[in-house]
């Protein structure tokens, strides 16, 4: 199975709409043209609480996305999608960059791209 793309992008407007029927949308709004649209989870009130390898602690909200997104894909649950947009603040873009660049598991399903 080949990756899916992951763009973490600040503004939509330069993304195609040619592209967006094959591209779900991870973001806290609601979008046109999308194979799906995402909305993040507010964060845990119990992250980072419970230890070292709690599977509710150990991973960051969006990772749990994307994890489900990828499964969907590959199961067929969901409609065929060559990738994941991201759409952050500008504040959040670097911090969710090095966030996904460090998720093994992040890396091993999906390609970042600028």
């Amino acid at each position: 199975m080949s990756q899916l793309f992951l763009s973490v992008v600040t503004d939509l407007s330069d993304w195609p709409l040619s592209r967006r029927a094959e591209t779900v949308l991870v973001a806290d709004m609601l979008g046109e043209g999308w194979s799906g649209v995402v909305s993040l989870p507010p964060p845990s009130p119990f992250r980072k609480r419970h230890g070292i390898g709690c599977s509710c602690c150990s991973r960051d909200g969006l990772s749990m996305i994307l994890a489900q997104i990828f499964q969907e894909h590959v199961t067929g649950a969901r409609p065929a999608i060559r990738g994941v947009v991201v759409l952050v603040s500008t504040q959040e873009r670097q911090d969710v960059l090095q966030m996904l660049e460090q998720d093994v598991l992040v890396r091993a399903r999906y390609r970042l791209q600028d």
